[in-house]
């Protein structure tokens, strides 16, 4: 049943990942001024998770590092060849959270010019795969989540089913001690009818015996 629905999960998330994956081209203000930049909104990521898993995605390419004051990533004269080939270029990121999504930014510097459609089409494809090749790898842990948390609910919800079925266990239980408590004070009701009527038997014995008792004394001193 989880196999099931963890499959369902599954399908349901990947016509959410279909929303959205598409890398928008603008300018946006960065530590060099407004630039052309590249970026992605990712349902149901937060700020920590797309900046570790963009972290875990270019490590491949040399180590990211961190403008503070700016509140930027960047890696200089790094080589990333479904990029740029064998020529270095400068990469800038940062990470924004917003209500219940992330989004995701990137600059990349040629060496002069930052890629851009106009001037680099062959680049620019290949920055939105690599965007898009991040989106899914944050996706998938966003969706790993899901999965995670639904599996906790389903979990919890077969708790709740299997208290149920032990309480009804327990009724039926209650059920059959009562019916044999019925039965033995069906029994006993039965002997006490045929105790009672016994009783009064002997009663009306007892009664006799008294009055036979009472007849002796009013007789004595009596003559015939």
């Amino acid at each position: 049943m989880k196999t099931l629905f963890t499959l369902l999960l599954a399908i349901f998330s990947f016509s959410i990942v279909c929303i959205g994956q598409d890398a928008i081209e603008k300018k946006v203000s960065m530590s060099l001024g407004p630039q052309n930049a590249f970026y992605v909104e990712i349902p149901g990521a937060d700020s920590k998770m797309v900046e570790k898993t963009f972290y875990e995605f270019v490590k491949e390419y040399g180590k990211l590092k961190e403008n503070k004051k700016a509140r930027e990533h960047f890696m200089m004269a790094t080589k990333i060849p479904v990029i740029n080939g064998t020529s270095p270029l400068d990469m800038y990121a940062k990470f924004e959270e917003g209500k219940g999504m992330a989004t995701t930014y990137i600059w990349m510097d040629m060496g002069g010019s930052f890629i851009n459609s106009s001037d680099h089409a062959s680049q620019t494809k290949a920055v939105r795969q690599f965007l898009y090749d991040y989106f899914i790898a944050v996706r998938k842990k966003v969706v790993t989540e899901e999965i995670k948390v639904e599996e906790k609910k389903l979990a919890d919800v077969e708790k709740d089913l299997k208290k149920l079925k032990e309480k009804n266990d327990d009724y039926h239980k209650d059920i059959e001690k009562a019916k044999l408590k019925i039965a033995e004070a069906e029994k006993n009701i039965e002997k006490n009818i045929v105790d009672q009527e016994n009783k009064v038997k002997e009663i009306d014995t007892q009664k006799v015996a008294v009055e036979t008792v009472v007849q002796k004394l009013n007789n004595l001193g009596k003559k015939d």
